[in-house]
C-alpha cells in the first residue's frame, strides 16, 4: 500500500502540484520516498515470507524491521505536511483545480487499488482503543470489515497489530498502555 500510495503521488499527484507552483518542488519528498525505500523494501519480504510460512513469526523481528524505515518514513510525513501546506498551495491552486484532478487522480486509483484488501489492512493496524484512527471508518465500512471482508481475508489478520475489533495484540504491546492491551 506504501508503494502504491507513493506511486500515485510520483506519477500523478506532484507532477500536478508542480505544474501550478513550479518544476522541482515536489523533489524533496521523492527523494526522501527513495530514503526509505530499501528498509520498506525489506519489510515487504519479511511480511512475503510470513505469510507463506506463518511459524517464521517473531514479533522482535517483525518490531525491528518497521523500526528500520520508521524515523525516516515518521521525518518525510512531517516534511510532507510542511511541503503541502493548504494556505501555501492555495496562492497557486483553486479549488476548483483540485476538485477538477480529484476526479482524474481517483479514476487512476480505482484501476489500481484492491477495495476488498484495502481497507482491511488499514483497518487491522489502526488501534481505536488507545485514540481514535485517521481517517474514521464510516459505520457501514466497519461492519463490511469485520463481518464481511474478515472472513475472506482473514490471513491477513494474523501479521497486523490489532484484532478485528481494533484492539491491540500483545506482540504489539511493548508500544502501548498496558491497561488497554488484549491478552
Amino acid at each position: 500500500m506504501l508503494h502504491h500510495h507513493h506511486k500515485g503521488e510520483e506519477d500523478m499527484y506532484f507532477p500536478f502540484i508542480e505544474g501550478k507552483i513550479g518544476t522541482g518542488k515536489m523533489s524533496e519528498n521523492v527523494a526522501a520516498h527513495e530514503a526509505f525505500s530499501k528498509p520498506f523494501d525489506a519489510f515487504e519480504e519479511l511480511v512475503k515470507k510470513l505469510i507463506a510460512n506463518p511459524a517464521l513469526w517473531d514479533a522482535k523481528v517483525f518490531r525491528d524491521s518497521i523500526h528500520s524505515f520508521m524515523s525516516v518514513l515518521r521525518e518525510h510525513l512531517a516534511e510532507e505536511l510542511t511541503t503541502l501546506d493548504a494556505a501555501e498551495l492555495r496562492k497557486y491552486i483553486t479549488l476548483k483545480d483540485f476538485e477538477e484532478y480529484e476526479k482524474i487522480f481517483m479514476e487512476e486509483i480505482k484501476k489500481t487499488v484492491s477495495f476488498s484488501k484495502g481497507p482491511q489492512v488499514a483497518y487491522v493496524n489502526g488501534d481505536s482503543v488507545n485514540g481514535e484512527w485517521f481517517p474514521p471508518f464510516p459505520g457501514p465500512l466497519v461492519f463490511l470489515v469485520k463481518y464481511g471482508l474478515y472472513w475472506v481475508h482473514s490471513d491477513m489478520w494474523e501479521f497486523g497489530s490489532c484484532d478485528k475489533h481494533k484492539r491491540v495484540k500483545a506482540p504489539f504491546a511493548p508500544y502501548e498502555p498496558p491497561a488497554k492491551v488484549q491478552s
